[in-house]
C-alpha cells in the first residue's frame, strides 16, 4: 500500500516510516520542511498540512491509500484536512492520546470525582472538560506552544468518526526514546550519569502507576493498523504490555546503567522534586490497557524494555 505520513519530521516519524516499510508498504513522508531532518525510510515530500489542498494533490499524484496523521492537534486544521481526504483515501489513521480519558483531568486537578483504579480501556469514560493545556491567560500569538490553547484530541476523534473513509484512532501513551523532546526519564538518568550515589525521590512519584511506550514499539503498533480491515472504524490504545510505577522504572534504569547508589524515599512536601509535582494528584493512576490491539491485531513489541532504556540512556548522555 502507498502510505503518507503527515508530520514525518517529528519524534515518531522515523519509527513509523521504518515500521511501515518493513511491512512492505511504500512510504511517503510529508513535512513542511524542504529537507528531511530525520532519517526517513521512503520518499520525502514537502508540503504544509495547513494547506490541505496541497496534501490532497500529493494523495492524488502518489495514489495514496492510507494517511497517518501524526500532528492532528487542533480541530479546525484537522477538519479542513479530513474534508479534503474523506472518500479519497482508504484509511485515515489519526494519532490521538491517552489524555482523552477521565483519569487525566483528575490527575491534573481539572475536575473532581472518583478515578478508575483498574486499567483504563478504550471504552472507559473520557474527560468531561476540554482543552486540557489552556492557561488562565492565553499564550502569546507568536509562542511556539500557542497551539496548546486550542489542543484537544476529543473533538478531533469525534470529527474523524464521521468520515466516510475508514478511520483508525490510536491513543498513545507517554512516548520515550532517542529524540524525545520531553526527556521523560531525565529525572532518573541525569543524576545517575553524574555519578550521584544517592537519590531523594518523593514517595508519591515513585508509587504513581502510569503508562509509557518506547518509540519503536509505538511506531510498530501504528504500522500494524495499516490496511488491516480489523482496524477499520476502531479505537486502540497503544501501551506497554504491563504498566507499572516509577519505582520499577527507576530500578530498570539503575540496572541498565549499572548504578548501585541509594534511593531515599521522602514524604517531605518541601522537597524540591515534590514541589515540582504539587499541581498533580498522584493518587490517580494512569494505567492504560493495551490488550485490544494485541488480541485483535496481533501486535507485539519489537524492542524489549531494557534494550529501549539502553538506547534512551545513550541518547540522554549525548545531550548532557
Amino acid at each position: 500500500m502507498n502510505v503518507l505520513i503527515v508530520g514525518v519530521n517529528g519524534f515518531l516519524g522515523s519509527a513509523i516510516s521504518f515500521a511501515a516499510t518493513s511491512r512492505r508498504h511504500d512510504v511517503f513522508g510529508l513535512s513542511r520542511s524542504r529537507e528531511a531532518t530525520i532519517d526517513v525510510s521512503g520518499t520525502y515530500v514537502s508540503s504544509n498540512r495547513s494547506q490541505p489542498e496541497s496534501v490532497r494533490d500529493i494523495v492524488v499524484r502518489e495514489q495514496i491509500d492510507v494517511v497517518i496523521d501524526i500532528i492532528a492537534m487542533t480541530l479546525p486544521g484537522t477538519r479542513n484536512l479530513i474534508e479534503q481526504l474523506d472518500g479519497l483515501v482508504r484509511q485515515y489513521v489519526v494519532l490521538s492520546s491517552s489524555d482523552v480519558y477521565r483519569n487525566y483531568e483528575l490527575f491534573h486537578r481539572k475536575a473532581t470525582g472518583t478515578p478508575i483504579l483498574e486499567r483504563v480501556d478504550e471504552d472507559s469514560q473520557l474527560r468531561t472538560t476540554r482543552y486540557p493545556y489552556r492557561l488562565e491567560q492565553s499564550r502569546p500569538a507568536d509562542a511556539e506552544d500557542r497551539y496548546l490553547d486550542d489542543y484537544d484530541k476529543i473533538p478531533i476523534e469525534l470529527a474523524v468518526q464521521e468520515m466516510a473513509s475508514d478511520w483508525t484512532i490510536l491513543r498513545l501513551p507517554m512516548v520515550y526514546g532517542p529524540g524525545d523532546k520531553q526527556r521523560r526519564f531525565r529525572w532518573a538518568i541525569e543524576p545517575m550519569l553524574k555519578s550521584e550515589k544517592g537519590l531523594v525521590m518523593p514517595r508519591s512519584w515513585l508509587e504513581w502507576q502510569t503508562t509509557y511506550g518506547f518509540v519503536d514499539n509505538v511506531g510498530a503498533a501504528i504500522a500494524t493498523t495499516i490496511g488491516d480491515s480489523r482496524a477499520a472504524r476502531r479505537v486502540f490504545n497503544i501501551t506497554e504490555a504491563a504498566p507499572t510505577n516509577h519505582f520499577e522504572w527507576l530500578r530498570r534504569i539503575a540496572d541498565v546503567m549499572g548504578w548501585d547508589g541509594v534511593i531515599e524515599v521522602t514524604d517531605d512536601p518541601d522537597d524540591p522534586f515534590a514541589r515540582r509535582l504539587e499541581s498533580l494528584d498522584l493518587t490517580v493512576p494512569f494505567r492504560i490497557d493495551g490488550r485490544r490491539i494485541r488480541e485483535e491485531l496481533g501486535f507485539t513489541e519489537v524492542v524489549d524494555v531494557l534494550s529501549g532504556l539502553e538506547r534512551t540512556v545513550l541518547d540522554e548522555a549525548n545531550r548532557l
